[in-house]
């Protein structure tokens, strides 16, 4: 196939569900995007799986300062949000494979089933480590929302509607997102955190209902006739060194320096952990027959590796740049969570509207790669801007200042994907969605232990040096205030004016370098997204 004819023609032949084989043009004269049957349930239940996946993404961003303050354990509540990457990431993958061999419409029964059971068992949380652990068990299920619904959409939408119809999904995922970080800070403060997570138990059961009457449950498998050797395909070594590799360096970030001492033998132990099996994982991803989660022998170009670098920046400036600002509202500009909450809701709209655009842009041009980078542009220059918010910043700028962000994440989250999967042939476009959303994921999961380590680490150091210039102050004393605040920040109200000053100070300092690494990382991205849009492979879009 030569790199100018497009990978997925609009003529591609399917079969739908009666066994007939068709065509686009056959049959767009009597259906928009589809003429598999029951098409509106279909998409009530998809379209409500990828607004859960957008909602339960970001709703601890603006939650997980509350809930660290309840359980008194602030420092350790960004694993809140890394467990459920961490889970998801390791689990998204496989349900490509999975839901060739058992069939769509069971994975994504079996994902929106644990997904429900992990939002209720937070609900019912007594502790920040039962928390953890439901979000974990979450993660397994919301794995599979967003991956499931693009594959599930990718069998019965016509090839010619699907940047069309990736718009409206796209529209969904950015409304959820906006409605999880925005509006999840306001629930919690009229109804409670835990009412954040049991608000998607009867969505989750509602889709559940729908897509177990109404998807179809035909599998590969069943169309080449390989059952025997069906469970062989599934990669679950892989699943499991990537948890465990994963798992270990957010340990020894986490602890490193903080918990323990970097001479400590727990962190040289975990240290080992993770390189041998990130050395386990990536050699049996290029040595295994199952469905690999990571197809390496496939990923051997520049573009390829340059793509990766660029989906893995995104996801880590992106998490990063959502889960700092409400604590920079908390912390600077004296924002209750519910104002936290309000001030993400108006420039988050330009998130579903970036969506939107790139999706008819897409649908008319193809120039994936020009979207893209004009969407790392914005992501940069909003992510500088951001660092230049504070209490003297009249609110209207605020949202200007935030908007340029949300609006470049919209335009370059969906670009990005088409640009990576239509490198392949379509044979390979099912596994390279996979990695597309793969590597965002660990980008979150970095960003988000990267945000706090970067954090507590500047604030304790600087706390220390700046808290012993008054002499009011014991040592004993500093101590307490700083193991107090890295507890719950809800202290900021009751402290002396003058220790209050200096801790806000050093907190925002610490915020402020926090944010610096977002926006390097948008920087990186955006040169990246320049290096590949002048590649070969950008040829076949024009």
């Amino acid at each position: 196939m030569r790199e100018t004819e497009p990978l997925i023609s609009e003529s591609t032949f399917f079969e739908d569900r009666s066994g007939v084989v068709s065509t686009d043009e056959g049959k767009q004269s009597e259906h928009f995007f589809s003429d598999a049957p029951n098409f509106f349930w279909i998409e009530t239940s998809l379209l409500i799986n990828v607004f859960l996946s957008g909602f339960d993404g970001t709703v601890t961003a603006s939650t997980y300062s509350m809930i660290g303050n309840e359980f008194k354990a602030l420092s350790i509540a960004p694993w809140i949000t890394s467990s459920y990457l961490i889970s998801s990431t390791a689990f998204q993958p496989l349900y490509g494979s999975l839901s060739d061999i058992f069939g769509r419409r069971i994975c994504i029964c079996f994902a929106l089933f644990v997904f429900g059971i992990g939002c209720y068992g937070c609900f019912l949380s007594t502790s920040m480590e039962y928390l953890i652990a439901m979000r974990a068990l979450t993660g397994i299920g919301g794995g599979g929302l967003m991956c499931l619904s693009t594959i599930t959409n990718s069998d019965i939408i016509y090839s010619s509607k699907r940047g069309l119809f990736q718009a409206i999904q796209n529209l969904l995922l950015g409304t959820g997102s906006v409605c999880g970080a925005s509006f999840g800070g306001v629930l919690a403060s009229w109804l409670g955190w835990r009412w954040c997570f049991a608000i998607q138990v009867f969505p989750s059961v509602f889709s559940f209902i729908v897509a177990m009457s109404f998807i179809s449950n035909e599998t590969e498998m069943s169309l080449v006739g390989d059952y025997s050797g069906r469970y062989t395909r599934i990669d679950i070594k892989g699943s499991a060194t990537l948890v465990i590799s994963l798992t270990s360096q957010l340990l020894v970030l986490s602890l490193g320096g903080n918990e323990l001492l970097w001479t400590d033998w727990r962190i040289g132990l975990l240290i080992v952990v993770s390189i041998w099996t990130t050395k386990v994982f990536f050699q049996h991803e290029s040595t295994t027959t199952a469905i690999p989660i990571i197809p390496v022998n496939d990923y051997k170009s520049r573009f390829v590796a340059i793509n990766i670098l660029l989906n893995f920046c995104v996801g880590l400036s992106s998490y990063a740049y959502l889960f700092i600002l409400p604590l920079l509202f908390q912390i600077n500009l004296g924002d209750s969570l519910s104002e936290a909450g309000f001030r993400l809701s108006i420039p988050a709209l330009a998130t579903p509207i970036g969506g939107l655009t790139a999706g008819i842009l897409m649908s008319k041009s193809k120039e994936f790669a020009r979207i893209a980078l004009f969407g790392t542009i914005l992501m940069a220059l909003g992510n500088i801007l951001a660092m230049f918010i504070s209490y003297r910043t009249a609110n209207w700028l605020i949202d200007l200042y935030l908007s340029p962000t949300n609006f470049g994440q919209g335009l370059a989250n969906p670009s990005l994907l088409f640009l990576f999967i239509y490198y392949f042939d379509s044979a390979k476009q099912a596994a390279s969605t996979s990695t597309v959303y793969l590597m965002r994921n660990i980008g979150g999961v970095w960003g988000v232990t990267y945000i706090s380590i970067i954090t507590q680490s500047t604030l304790k150091r600087n706390l220390r040096a700046h808290l012993s210039n008054l002499q009011q102050l014991s040592k004993e004393q500093i101590e307490q205030i700083l193991q107090t605040i890295l507890k719950s920040i809800d202290i900021l109200d009751s402290m002396d004016p003058e220790v209050k000053a200096v801790v806000v100070k050093d907190y925002t300092f610490a915020i402020r370098l926090a944010q610096s690494v977002s926006s390097a990382c948008c920087i990186i991205a955006l040169v990246c997204a320049y290096i590949s849009r002048n590649t070969q492979s950008h040829s076949f879009l024009e």
